[in-house]
Order: C-alpha cells, then sequence, then structure tokens
C-alpha cells in the first residue's frame, strides 16, 4: 500500500479543511508524530486481538469502538517497528491513559429517556458505570471517570451509540 505523501492536501482538494482527530492507537506520542512516522505497514491491524484497528480516510490506523473493546494487550505497539508510541515504563506505570479523551453519554441514553437499559453497567469491569435513581422510576446513569479504564466496552455495547470518547482538547474549546 502506498503511503499518502501529503493527507492535508487530499483534505484540500475535498473541501475539508479541517482535520477531525481520530481514535488512534493507545499510548502514541501524539497526532503529529503518529501521521508523520506510521508507514501505513498495517502489521498493528493484522496484531490486534479484538480487530478493533481498522484504516482512516488517509490510510492511517485507528480505533473503531464500535467493533468491540480494546484488552490493551498491547499487540499493535510490539508489532509497530517506528517509535510512535510512549516509553514502555512510562505505559508500565499505570500514570499514562491509553488516550487524552473523557467518555460522555448524550441524550439518546435509553435510561436517560426513561427506557430500561444498564448495556453499559454490564459490560463495564471496573464499575465506572453505575446507575442510580433520580426521582424517577427508571435509574440513570453515572460516570466515575476515574474509574474509568477508556478500554470502549461500553461503546461497543450500546444500543443508542449514545456513550463516546471525546477528545480532551475538544472538551476543553466547548467551555
Amino acid at each position: 500500500m502506498n503511503r499518502l505523501e501529503n493527507p492535508a492536501r487530499r483534505r484540500l482538494f475535498r473541501g475539508k479543511l479541517s482535520h477531525k482527530p481520530e481514535q488512534r492507537l493507545p499510548w502514541i506520542i501524539s497526532e503529529a508524530v503518529f501521521t508523520s512516522g506510521c508507514d501505513q505497514c498495517q502489521d498493528c491491524i493484522k496484531s490486534c486481538e479484538t480487530q478493533i484497528i481498522v484504516l482512516d480516510e488517509q490510510g492511517f490506523p485507528k480505533i473503531d469502538f464500535s467493533k468491540g473493546e480494546c484488552t490493551f494487550c498491547q499487540q499493535c505497539i510490539q508489532s509497530c517497528e517506528k517509535p510512535l508510541f510512549k516509553p514502555q515504563a512510562q505505559i508500565d506505570s499505570g500514570l499514562e491513559t491509553p488516550w487524552p479523551v473523557t467518555l460522555g453519554i448524550n441524550n439518546k441514553c435509553l435510561a436517560k429517556n426513561e427506557i430500561y437499559c444498564r448495556s453499559c453497567q454490564d459490560v463495564c469491569e471496573t464499575r465506572a458505570i453505575t446507575f442510580r435513581y433520580q426521582d424517577t422510576s427508571i435509574a440513570k446513569p453515572e460516570l466515575n471517570l476515574d474509574d474509568c479504564t477508556q478500554c470502549g466496552a461500553c461503546i461497543a455495547t450500546c444500543p443508542q451509540d449514545s456513550l463516546s470518547f471525546t477528545f480532551i482538547s475538544e472538551a476543553a474549546n466547548a467551555r
């Protein structure tokens, strides 16, 4: 597969001047380092045990949580020959989050609309998503972002696509 030399040029000709941030592989150094250093060999796609790594419009790997969750097996990191990821000691420390994102629940959530659903809580191993009654007959979801591992299991299982990750820089700009 041939690598696109300048993805911004393609966006210009398509009339898309701004670049929507993609959910890249966990623990990359930065988007700029990733897109300038990735040779699009697809070794990370082949090595992903949950098959959630796909190609974006420019041919770079990205995570698609609609296909499943990330188990943080680090096979994508180990299969990559390029220096695109944070140092292993930094990853192993547990202080680094895999992505600069925050989890959010939008208003399409069934429970928020008085329809019983707890599919996100059922798959959340760390119990970052809990439900609490708030003067209604249906319990509403609550997020404890400190417990969220960012695995994406809740995103894949939600029947309404009401859960998503928002890049922290986007969340800060929206305020």
